[in-house]
């Protein structure tokens, strides 16, 4: 690099041309301006006179921030703050005291309508120039302030003059400026940064440290602390604190998540019960609700049930009512007949008539002979249909009637399957159709194939056929692509899937550019009736060996033959790779880790764009419907054996409607034959042939009777007692019992018909209602007869309110438990509160447990933290968790490792410096700055934890939660150890990890002479001229005199207020030389008792005078003019 003293120009940077005040401090009313035209100079003059008060104004100038700079610093009363912007601005010249007041009051030379303009005109050997400028007014009393730089001299006179509170000179100073120039002559800054920044940036220096340094240089006194110089002047302080602030916020927001996800496990655990409940609650209410509404059906149902089986028991019971009317008819006629015989054998044993007798009962048993054998065939007819339809032959009166229910539900039973049946055959029926056209199909396609020689069939080879006819093309020169196209044979394993995802592809004819216009025409004016698709073939080179660069070895597309000739080959190839460069996988994990384009051997396929596809329906699955291949012998073979297999169905779907026509016929004479039990024997004596047997029996014994007896008297006599026994049986006992029976028959009927009847009411306000639903949850209600009707209804009954009376206690407990656990969730306790500050604000909008209609609200509430909440806090955690241990914890520790590369760079730059200043002169010698490490415990705690916060990546992720155990073990102890402030106060400036030292060495031999640490073991001389030194270095570091290519664009000015003050002239001289070493342009302040030893250096003296105590006076003057003026003046 360029030594300090590289430059051939002792002129070389920017320095001080002029400068103005103009209502500044005493100088009043006036500009006043010093000319030192980059030049040494001297500001002279008595103590209080403004000397002083005129470098504050520089220093405000190139030092703006108040916490950088010290006024009138060699007053010693830097501290006091008894000079500001705003005395300087009104003119504070001293205080008096008034008459009659205990206080004194400040004297002003003007008070706040005034205006101030300071300024300073910089140049350098390039002729950049650079003005800066600072107007200050008050507004409301308030002093306020514009900062400014111009790249162009400015005066006070020629541009401020006009100054107005409104910002009007403003304006006019930008219009005269900056209004027809390309570059901004003029820039005027709000902020003090800005200002500061503009102006480190413009004078070259290193950074804001070198204005805090010029402060430093003005009111130069002798080093006390060089550990504390080197450290807090000479070393750059960076923004640890701005990188733990963006740490911590990574750090919060981190915490954030984390305690997002904490709070929404812990709102998922509270209302995971709550669910639960609720879903009990619901299922307790289904219930309710079933049973209300099985309880409003049921009234339904019992009614309709009640009136069905209310109506068929009405008709049994009129019946049985018949039956007993008939029987009594049979009663009341016997009675008659007895009654005859009564009378007819009273008479004859008065008459001995007992030949007339005989011939009686002689006519009776040929009437009654007549009577059995008539109702002895109509038994031989029952009895066969009986046996036909399986139910008891030769029955008794009971089971005669009997015979008869079960013969009537026998036929309605017959009647449904009847019914079932015929649906059967018709889905055999509709089977033979279909059969008969998929026969058609397959013998078409089969003709088709033979004549095409491909696998492509249907109506797309049609219109392909109908198309190439039209326009007088042939297959070869408008094909398929199919066929064109086929699976290896060493891949046929793959043939399924392969098909699936060609099998459009496949259908899409390619039309050459000499048939396109007339495809065109004719698809466009022609009703297809179907669909077909084509490619338009456009001739063009392929760049085959690039492509193939892409296509890995699992393609789909190197399980594809291409026809051999086919003029086609190579755009085909192009748009399988183009378009169907599937990755062909072994499992699902293969198949998981493509992102696209991927297929398994079972047909699952992974388009682009997340799409995904899986198509097993049968048609699509079936050999005989792949399209791929050139060759169709196998597909030809393959659609014959599904013929032969569709024509064996068609033979057994013919047995099979056959078989169910013979079937349909046997149940329909079984249906007439139970039809006919009941409707051709209607009366049980109509098949009562013993009855009449009987009767038969007895006849033909009175009859011989009569025949062999002597008395024929005793023997009429006997047979009239018989008769009137057999009378008064009849008459009281069986007839007797008949009404009876009739009379329980009656009333049974009006029962049924009261029952009917209040059904009917029951009914009739529901229309119709769909009890499908009850039935089959109350199927042990289907198969109820009448006579437990009433028993089950009032059962059923008693059971839905037990039931219901059990769920409203169950619904009652729930509801107690859930309201327990919602306030606990709305309510939550102070360490729930503590954790999750906005856990209120969460569950604010949930309603109360006193709305209990509303639960599902904190259902949808536990699905959205499970479903979306959740996860994406999750999501988020690992995101921000991802960030901050791959970056900013290891941003934020190689902050400080270039923080301490930085500080040692610097070093070497300093010393590099330092080498080139003879700090002794017999025998020359130079100083340089030594740094060893000074590392505090809190240091070494705070750089382990640092480097324990950088992961072992290999070994943080070797473990599922790695990356969170790391965090909670390493990095969230770090930053909450950080957060304590005076601890990261200790340990995050790096400049105090090193201790500072001077080292003086031999310039000759490079041997060290001596080591300077504590100022306090040195002379005063031996501390200024080290201070001057170490200042030296410090002013070329930060001036930018050291940067490399950048010497004219250096700052080369410095002014010293009282640098001789208490000093030797021999470290005055020192000062000097220093500055002429550095090419410092200097300005010197100082009494005029101490001028001599300055005045061989200057070029320029600015004298100030204090006149009638108020206003300070401003003479400015070449050396020469100030020497001769001196003479003339010890001379009068």
């Amino acid at each position: 690099m360029l030594s300090l003293f590289s430059t051939s120009s002792e002129k070389a940077g920017f320095r001080l041309q002029y400068m103005e005040v103009y209502n500044w401090g005493t100088f009043n009313e006036k500009v006043f301006r010093i000319n030192p035209q980059g030049n040494n100079s001297l500001l002279t003059g008595a103590n209080a006179s403004g000397k002083s008060t005129y470098i504050d104004a520089l220093l405000t100038l190139i030092v703006p921030a108040k916490k950088d700079r010290f006024y009138n610093q060699s007053s010693g009363v830097d501290k006091k703050g008894d000079r500001t912007e705003e005395t300087y601005v009104l003119g504070h010249y001293g205080n008096i005291q008034e008459e009659g007041k205990t206080s004194s009051s400040t004297q002003k030379l003007r008070d706040t309508n005034t205006y101030s303009v300071i300024l300073a005109h910089f140049e350098n050997t390039d002729q950049k120039r650079i003005t800066l400028f600072q107007v200050r007014w008050f507004s409301n009393n308030e002093l306020r302030r514009q900062f400014g730089i111009a790249h162009i001299p400015l005066t006070v006179e020629k541009d401020f003059r006009d100054f107005d509170a409104k910002g009007l000179w403003k304006r006019r100073l930008d219009k005269i400026y900056n209004a027809n120039a390309t570059k901004n002559k003029i820039e005027f800054k709000e902020t003090i940064t800005d200002y500061a920044n503009r102006v480190v940036d413009l004078f070259g220096m290193r950074s804001v440290k070198a204005l805090s340094l010029f402060n430093q240089v003005v009111g130069v006194k002798v080093l006390e602390d060089l550990d504390e110089f080197i450290r807090t002047n000479m070393l750059e302080e960076q923004d640890a604190e701005a990188e733990f602030i963006q740490l911590k916020e990574s750090f919060l927001t981190l915490m954030d998540a984390k305690t997002n996800i904490e709070k929404a496990k812990e709102q998922i655990k509270q209302l995971t019960p709550i669910n639960e409940i609720a879903k009990q609650l619901n299922e307790i209410q289904n219930d309710l609700q079933q049973l209300e509404t099985s309880k409003e059906t049921a009234v339904y149902w019992f009614a309709k049930i009640g009136i069905e089986l209310g109506e068929k028991q009405l008709e049994k019971c009129k019946e049985v009512l018949q039956l007993l009317q008939d029987k009594l008819a049979g009663l009341r006629a016997k009675e008659t007949e007895l009654k005859d015989q009564e009378t007819d054998l009273t008479v004859q044993i008065k008459s001995d008539e007992v030949g007339n007798q005989i011939e009686k009962l002689e006519a009776e048993i040929g009437r009654l002979e007549k009577s059995k054998n008539l109702r002895s065939d109509k038994l031989d007819d029952y009895n066969k249909i009986a046996q036909y339809i399986n139910i008891n032959t030769n029955p008794s009166e009971e089971i005669f009637i009997e015979n008869r229910e079960k013969a009537k539900q026998l036929k309605q039973s017959t009647q449904q399957n009847i019914d079932e049946e015929n649906e059967n055959l018709r889905a055999f029926k509709n089977e033979e159709d279909k059969l008969k056209q998929d026969t058609e199909e397959l013998v078409n396609t089969i003709q088709i194939l033979q004549k095409n020689k491909n696998n492509i069939a249907g109506r797309e080879a049609e219109i392909r056929d109908e198309i190439i006819t039209h326009i007088g093309a042939n297959r070869e020169e408008i094909p398929f692509i199919g066929e064109l196209i086929k699976v290896k044979e060493d891949e046929l394993h793959w043939e399924s899937s392969v098909e699936k995802v060609l099998h459009n592809f496949a259908l899409r004819l390619i039309v050459p550019p000499k048939y396109y216009s007339q495809v065109n025409q004719y698809v466009n004016s022609h009703n297809l009736k179907g669909r077909i698709r084509y490619d338009k073939y456009e001739e063009q080179d392929y760049l085959k060996n690039f492509h193939r660069k892409n296509i890995e070895e699992k393609s789909l597309v190197h399980k594809i033959d291409i026809k051999p000739k086919t003029v086609y080959a190579d755009w085909i190839e192009n748009y399988l790779e183009a378009q169907f460069n599937f990755t062909c996988v072994d499992n699902i994990s293969e198949f998981e880790r493509h992102s696209e384009m991927a297929i398994t051997q079972n047909g699952l396929i992974k388009f682009k764009r997340g799409k995904h596809e899986k198509d097993d329906r049968p048609h699509i699955s079936k050999k005989e419907n792949y399209v791929l291949g050139w060759d169709n012998k196998e597909k030809i073979a393959v659609l014959r054996r599904e013929l032969n297999s569709v024509q064996n169905q068609q033979s057994e779907n013919k047995k099979a409607i056959s078989n169910k026509n013979i079937e349909i016929k046997n149940l329909g004479t079984f249906r007439d034959e139970c039809h006919n039990l009941f409707s051709k024997f209607d009366k049980y004596d109509d098949i009562n042939w013993q009855f009449y047997a009987n009767e038969i029996q007895e006849k033909t014994d009175q009859k011989e009777g009569l025949e062999t007896t002597n008395d024929r008297v005793k023997q009429l006599q006997e047979q009239l007692k018989k008769v009137q026994t057999n009378l008064k049986q009849l008459t009281e006992i069986d007839v007797a019992n008949n009404n009876r029976e009739i009379f329980q028959t009656e009333e049974r009927q009006k029962s049924i018909e009261k029952t009917i009847r209040d059904s009917q009411v029951l009914i009739e306000p529901f229309g119709d209602i769909d009890i499908t639903a009850f039935e089959v949850q109350n199927s042990d209600l289907i198969n109820i007869e009448y006579e437990n009707f009433e028993t089950n209804r009032r059962k059923f009954q008693d059971e839905n309110l037990k039931q219901t009376r059990e769920l409203q206690e169950q619904k009652g407990k729930k509801e107690s438990e859930v309201r327990i656990k919602i306030n606990t969730f709305k309510q939550p306790t102070e360490t729930i509160t503590s954790r999750f500050k906005d856990w209120r604000s969460d569950v604010n909008s949930l309603p109360d447990s006193t709305n209990l209609d509303l639960i599902s609200e904190y259902q949808t509430c536990l699905e959205r933290l499970e479903k979306d909440n959740l996860p994406k806090f999750e999501k988020k955690f690992n995101d921000y968790l991802q960030e901050t241990i791959t970056n900013k914890v290891g941003d934020f520790r190689m902050f400080f490792q270039n923080w301490s590369d930085s500080i040692k760079d610097n070093i070497q730059h300093l010393n590099t410096s330092l080498k080139e200043i003879d700090f002794k002169s017999n025998p020359k010698t130079y100083i340089q700055i030594v740094a060893p490490n000074k590392i505090s415990d809190e240091v070494k705690e705070f750089r382990r934890l640092l480097d324990n916060a950088v992961p072992n990546v290999h070994q943080m992720n070797a473990t599922i939660d790695g990356r969170k155990h790391h965090f909670n073990e390493n990095i969230q102890p770090f930053i909450e150890k950080l957060d304590k402030e005076e601890w990261r106060k200790k340990v995050m400036d790096v400049r105090s990890w090193f201790s500072y030292k001077a080292e003086e060495f031999y310039k000759e031999t490079h041997h060290k002479f001596k080591t300077y640490e504590a100022m306090g073991q040195l002379s005063g001389g031996e501390k200024a001229q080290l201070t001057y030194t170490i200042l030296g270095s410090a002013i070329a570091y930060q001036f930018g005199l050291t940067k490399e290519g950048l010497q004219s664009n250096s700052f080369r000015f410095i002014a010293i207020d009282e640098a001789f003050k208490a000093q030797d002239e021999d470290k005055a001289r020192y000062l000097i030389t220093l500055c002429k070493q550095l090419h410092l342009q200097l300005l010197v302040v100082t009494p005029s008792d101490n001028i001599h030893i300055v005045e061989n250096d200057i070029s320029f003296v600015h004298f100030v005078e204090r006149k009638e105590e108020r206003h300070s006076w401003l003479y400015d003057m070449p050396i020469e003019q100030f020497k001769e003026e001196k003479i003339n003046y010890l001379n009068q």
